[in-house]
């Protein structure tokens, strides 16, 4: 076979199993799940990733690599590699047993290698495959692989993050991206470092900084021989650190020969039976990914069945309507869309669009630099689509002010059955309209867009699909009485999601680089710390490792067994406090290194040029109404602990101005006291005084002033555990006492307060009958774990009964206010603007002469979200950070 009639068989695509795995895993929402409580998120992450490369890139064949369980010849290398990984989650474990079963359902070849990496797999695989001159792309997560990038034949689908986020790499890209070609990357990297492999670099050594070097000098070897030419700095770190670099350098270079009995020119797409695969699928209650796998096994993207196989069964596809591309034609039908859009669809990229017109069945699809394409884009008229948030704030980095959006069919979607986790558009299709499959590339659906055949025809596909489900999906919104919360709460909160996110919040890179390196010498020193306390060293984050350390070295109490051992969980190891000094060192150490790791690192690569973080935020993720943030996840900045309050420093106004924080007070517990109605606690609040005390003084029968400091803590730890459906059992752990005990403590505070009884156990009566929830201002819960599913399943359910009501309305209020504030702010003429919100706390950006005003508007429309039995209280502070707002 001729090197022209390689190419022509399309390219051999490589997938790197476990980096896209993980990479699954952390972009998609825990609670993805099957019925019984298998955790799916990988699984549907990885399959949606898998069916996007073949829809948008057409490969000629494909072949997955996975790690084998074992250290590599690398660990020999370097003892403390891959040291600094935390510990695998365990509901991800099982996921790539099964990720695998789907691989080989659609009979892709899956490669694994004792002592090997999978990258080493795909070096071998994609090297052979250049040898003989069939191109191949390396799908992958993991920066290693830049060294194989070879024109014209190795390319990099590199996955920047999430399961969308793709850039595809040639060898200008890669110098572009790293500043030096693929031949000298490993180089870079071995000067540079790599955490993530617990591989430093040399110190004061970034990526620019080695590129330079590099450019100047040829390789290592010529670096180390022109020191003398070197700043002193630099020639010290230098001279202190060959050896780190070079060793480095023998680690990242990947081998190309591994022992591996296929050749690429032998692969090819097909050998599949549906029947195997269909049952993988609905096995895992995957049924509108099935409905886009089986379309495209019917049309050939997978290659052709098995001999054996029967093949699928249907090949349903839409009608379509026209569309008009853009130009002259089209000129009048686009001067009307500006002024009344009516569903829009955005490519990936940002760089298309197609536009529903008015009072017709024609889509226009147009270039967004086009004169008319930027004109739609910063049309300020209503629009509709899927996902409209991420329209907003592209028209709103052109420049435009868009008005509130008239329709959503991901956000009607989550409010018709927020357990349903996955909004995107083929999934809402199965879901409302069953048969009715998309075709063309989903070029705007948060898919892989690169190298698309006809990503016209997927724009203007979605455009028809979100027409027909908005009209499908808005008169049952009506009938279930979600149409106030969808049209006054929801579509306006997308518009002010979309300028949080557009103006972002500014971040100072000194303070995060300082506690970043701060975190790491005390992780360093703990992890130490750890080893002296085993008697020996060994990798603290291997999970194997400190399972033989704490349960067979130190023989210490064995908690919940799993298939890999027994468990050291957090919780785990908290129930071991006391047994031996190992255990406070390796929880401290664990703390340290999430928040150097989760934080330090992440929080500094997410501040753009313009020196902000621009994070995302989500209203379709959690099933209580509450909002999300990714990209990154600024809910979860940590405030128990001092490390954790320090973040906060870093986070601050432009130069000129200060924020303000607004944070509801015991907002929970208020709601509680309104639905439940019970007197007692809503005399409490009305007493004035500190309500933790107040609450204390009616669980123990005594003096509001002769209560302890510890029976003002569990009491606050119960009134907090109840918003969130905390038994004793969750209480004693809280309490580090026993289940006896904390069960007492619960019974004082029920007799105390008997409405919160009531309330609770006639929300899980009425959930049992209607299958659901629904809070105040209409949001439904669904929870058919009440009805169905083993006991275990359903005392969750009938917990999530208990403070569904709760935490819903908690969410309901917050976004009330976050629409009247962002209103009050735009009517008043007012510069400021909303920055951030976090849980039931919001940011404030304002200048400084607009501060009386500022805090008086955040104040009234925060206060004013909701009349409750028990008035919302709010406190507000002023700062020139986050942590100097908050006190």
């Amino acid at each position: 076979m001729t090197a022209a009639e390689s190419l022509d068989r399309g390219p051999l695509f490589l997938l790197d199993g476990m980096s896209l795995a993980f990479r699954a895993y952390f972009a998609l929402p825990a609670d993805l799940a099957t019925s019984s409580g298998l955790v799916t998120n990988a699984i549907h992450g990885f399959a949606s990733m898998l069916l996007s490369i073949v829809r948008d890139h057409q490969p000629g064949a494909l072949a997955v690599a996975f790690d084998l369980p074992g250290g590599t010849f690398r660990d020999d290398l370097v003892e403390e590699y891959k040291g600094g990984r935390a510990e695998t989650p365990e509901d991800l474990l099982p996921q790539f047993d099964l990720i695998k079963d789907l691989v080989r359902s659609l009979a892709i070849p899956l490669v694994e290698l004792e002592r090997f990496e999978a990258d080493d797999v795909l070096a071998t695989l994609a090297t052979r495959s250049r040898d003989e001159g069939r191109a191949a792309v390396v799908v992958t997560g993991d920066r290693d692989c830049f060294q194989l990038v070879e024109d014209p034949f190795v390319r990099v689908l590199y996955n920047k993050r999430g399961v969308s986020d793709y850039a595809l790499y040639d060898e200008a890209g890669i110098i572009e991206r790293t500043g030096i070609e693929p031949a000298r990357y490993a180089m870079l990297a071995a000067l540079r470092g790599d955490p993530s492999d617990n591989l430093p670099g040399v110190p004061g050594v970034g990526e620019k900084t080695a590129a330079k070097l590099l450019h100047s000098y040829g390789d290592l070897d010529g670096i180390f021989a022109n020191l003398a030419e070197l700043t002193p700095k630099l020639r010290e770190n230098l001279e202190a650190h060959e050896e780190r670099a070079r060793k480095n350098l023998e680690v990242m270079l990947l081998i190309r020969d591994v022992p591996l009995d296929l050749d690429p020119l032998t692969l090819d797409l097909g050998g599949w039976d549906e029947g195997v695969a269909k049952e993988l699928y609905l096995g895992l209650e995957m049924k509108g990914l099935w409905t886009r796998t089986s379309a495209m096994l019917a049309d050939g993207s997978f290659g052709p069945p098995s001999a054996h196989a029967g093949g699928p069964t249907a090949d349903v596809r839409p009608q379509r309507a026209p569309a008009v591309l853009a130009g002259a034609a089209a000129s009048e039908l686009l001067e009307a869309a500006r002024t009344q859009l009516r569903t829009v669809a955005l490519s990936a990229d940002a760089s298309m669009m197609a536009v529903g017109l008015p009072d017709s069945d024609e889509v226009a699809v147009i270039s967004v630099d086009s004169d008319a394409g930027a004109a739609l884009l910063t049309s300020e008229g209503p629009s509709r689509a899927l996902d409209v948030k991420r329209i907003l704030r592209a028209s709103l980095a052109r420049g435009a002010d868009p008005s509130v959006p008239s329709g959503d069919a991901s956000v009607a979607g989550y409010l018709l059955d927020a357990a349903a986790g996955d909004y995107s558009l083929a999934s809402l299709l199965d879901r409302h309209l069953p048969g009715r499959a998309q075709t063309g590339p989903e070029a705007s659906s948060g898919q892989l867009a690169l190298d698309t055949p006809d990503p016209a025809r997927g724009l203007e596909d979605e455009v028809i699909c979100v027409d027909e489900l908005l009209a499908a999906m808005e008169p049952q919104l009506v009938e279930l009485g979600l149409q106030s919360l969808y049209d006054d709460i929801e579509l306006p909160l997308a518009r002010v999601l979309a300028r949080m996110e557009d103006r972002g919040i500014a971040i100072d890179r000194k303070v995060l680089e300082e506690i970043s390196v701060d975190l790491t010498d005390r992780a360093r020193a703990l992890e130490t710390r750890v080893q002296e306390l085993a008697g020996h060293p060994f990798k603290v984050n291997s999970t194997k490792q400190l399972q033989e350390v704490l349960y067979e070295e130190l023989d210490l109490p064995k908690g919940r067994k799993l298939k890999t051992g027994f468990s050291t969980d957090a919780a785990t190891l908290e129930g071991l406090i006391g047994s031996h000094p190992i255990i406070e060192a390796l929880l401290e150490y664990r703390e340290v290194e999430k928040l150097r790791s989760t934080y330090g690192e992440s929080l500094l690569a997410e501040v753009q040029v313009d020196g902000r973080i621009h994070a995302t935020f989500r209203q379709t993720v959690a099933r209580t109404g509450r909002l999300s943030s990714e990209q990154p996840n600024l809910h979860n900045i940590p405030v128990r602990s001092e490390e954790g309050r320090r973040f906060r420093e870093a986070f601050i106004p432009s130069d000129g101005w200060e924020l303000l924080a607004a944070d509801y007070d015991q907002v929970e517990l208020r709601i509680i006291a309104h639905l439940s109605a019970d007197e007692g606690l809503i005399g409490a609040f009305g007493s004035g005084e500190d309500i933790h005390r107040s609450v204390a003084a009616g669980v123990y029968g005594i003096d509001p002033a002769a209560v302890s400091h510890e029976q003002r803590e569990r009491a606050k730890m119960v009134s907090y555990g109840l918003a969130y459906g905390m038994e004793a059992f969750g209480l004693a752990r809280r309490l580090g006492g026993d289940i006896g005990e904390a069960r007492e403590i619960m019974d004082r505070y029920f007799e105390a307060f008997p409405g919160v009884r009531a309330y609770m156990d006639a929300a899980v009566t009425e959930a049992r009958s209607q299958g659901f929830t629904r809070t105040a201002l209409g949001r439904i819960r669904p929870l058919p774990e009440l009805l169905i599913g083993n006991r275990t399943a359903q005392a969750a359910a009938e917990r999530q009964a208990m403070n569904a009501g709760i935490q819903g309305l908690a969410a309901d209020i917050f976004k009330v206010a976050l629409v009247r504030l962002d209103d009050r702010l735009t009517s008043e003429g007012l510069s400021a603007r909303i920055v951030l919100q976090i849980h039931d706390e919001v940011l404030v950006e304002s200048p400084t002469e607009e501060h009386d005003a500022v805090q008086a508007a955040t104040e009234e429309e925060l206060v004013g979200a909701a009349s409750l039995t028990v008035p919302l209280r709010v406190s507000l502070g002023w700062g020139s950070s986050w942590a100097r707002a908050k006190g």
